[in-house]
C-alpha cells in the first residue's frame, strides 16, 4: 500500500515543492511513496533546483534520497490528467492519491480535480474537506457561481454533504468533535428577516441530530462562527467556497491539505496553486506540500495498522 503521487501541471511549482518535501522524509517513508511522473518535467525542475541528482528506471537519487517513480510517456489530453487517471487506478486496489497543483484547463471539460471525482464517482456529495495546523474545515459547495447558490444549497445537499463527511473522517480514524454548520445569509438571515435560504440549514441539523449521533449545531452567523469552536477538532462548515476559505487561508496561509471526502480512498492535496510565475525559480514555499504530503503518510499509517493516529501533521511555520 502506497501514497501515489500525481504530478501535477510540469509548468507549475508542484514538483519542486514535492522534491523540496522528499528531502526531509526518511527511507521508510520514502518508501511509502510512489510518484507518477515524465522525465522531461522531472528533470527541468530538478536542474532549477540546482541540487545533485539521477534518474533510474524506478526511482529519482536527489541528495541522499531515493525516491520511488512510474515514469509516464503517452499523454492522454494533458500530462497531469494522465498521471491523475494512472493514480486513481492504482489508489483504488489500496492506498492514498496525493494531487500535486494543476490548473483547470488541463482536465477535458472539469473545472478541477474534483469536480471530475464527482463525475468519475457519480458521487455529488463528495465534499471538500480541508486541514491545517490547528483548524478544521467543510465545505458543503465549492466551485459554484453565487448567482446559482440558493438553487444548489438544498437540504438534501447540506444533508448529503455533511452524512458523507462524518462517515468518511470516522472511517479514517480521524480525530473530530463537533460539526459548526453556518447560515448563508448575514446574521443566518436573522429569523427570516433576512431570506429564508437559512430554513434549509436549520431543518438539515435537526434532522441529523434527530437521527443521526453526531455532535452538530447551527446554522451560526458566518462572520462570528469561529468563536463557537471550542477545540481545534471540531469542523468548521461553511455553505460556499469564499465564505470558508476566506478565513481559512487568511488565518492559515498555504499551509493545508486540501482532502476530498467520500473516494473509495483518501485524497490528499496541498492547499495551493500551480504558482506559475514561480515555475523554475526555486523560490518555492514548500511548507504546504509538506504538511499535507505529512498528513497523508499518517493516514496511510492508519489504513496499515489501523491506528488512531489523533495528532495531525506538523506545519514548520515559525
Amino acid at each position: 500500500m502506497k501514497i501515489y503521487v500525481t504530478q501535477g501541471h510540469q509548468e507549475g511549482i508542484g514538483l519542486e515543492v514535492f522534491f523540496k518535501t522528499c528531502l526531509f522524509l526518511s527511507d521508510q517513508e520514502l518508501n511509502s511513496i510512489n510518484l507518477l511522473a515524465y522525465k522531461k518535467s522531472v528533470t527541468e525542475t530538478l536542474i532549477s533546483m540546482r541540487l545533485p541528482f539521477a534518474l533510474f528506471a524506478d526511482y529519482v537519487q536527489l541528495n541522499h534520497s531515493k525516491i520511488p517513480v512510474t515514469w509516464l510517456e503517452n499523454t492522454n489530453h494533458s500530462e497531469s490528467f494522465t498521471s491523475l487517471e494512472l493514480g486513481m487506478r492504482l489508489a483504488e486496489s489500496g492506498g492514498i492519491l496525493y494531487t500535486l497543483p494543476t490548473s483547470k484547463d488541463q482536465f477535458p471539460g472539469f473545472s478541477g480535480h474534483t469536480e471530475y471525482f464527482r463525475h468519475f464517482y457519480r458521487k455529488p456529495e463528495l465534499g471538500m474537506f480541508f486541514a491545517a495546523p490547528g483548524m478544521q474545515m467543510l465545505l458543503i459547495t465549492d466551485h459554484v457561481p453565487i448567482s446559482e447558490l440558493a438553487k444548489v444549497i438544498t437540504e438534501k445537499r447540506i444533508l448529503d454533504s455533511l452524512i458523507n463527511a462524518h462517515d468518511t473522517l470516522a472511517t479514517w480514524n480521524w480525530p473530530t468533535r463537533k460539526f459548526l454548520v453556518s447560515g448563508l445569509n448575514p446574521h443566518a438571515g436573522e429569523a427570516g428577516l433576512i431570506g429564508s435560504e437559512d430554513d434549509r440549514v436549520s431543518s438539515a441539523v435537526k434532522h441529523i441530530q434527530d437521527k443521526f449521533n453526531i455532535d452538530i449545531a447551527g446554522p451560526f452567523p458566518g462572520d462570528t462562527m469561529l468563536n463557537e469552536r471550542k477545540s481545534p477538532e471540531d469542523v468548521l462548515v461553511y455553505l460556499f467556497h469564499d465564505q470558508g476559505l476566506s478565513l481559512f487561508k487568511g488565518l492559515q496561509g498555504f499551509i493545508g491539505s486540501n482532502i476530498t471526502l467520500g473516494l473509495p480512498y483518501p485524497r490528499f492535496s496541498p492547499d495551493h496553486g500551480t504558482s506559475f510565475q514561480l515555475f523554475g525559480k526555486n523560490e518555492a514555499d514548500y511548507r504546504g506540500c509538506q504538511f499535507s504530503l505529512n498528513q497523508a503518510i499518517l493516514q496511510l499509517k492508519r489504513l496499515i495498522h489501523g491506528q488512531n493516529s489523533s495528532h495531525q501533521g506538523q506545519s514548520t511555520q515559525s
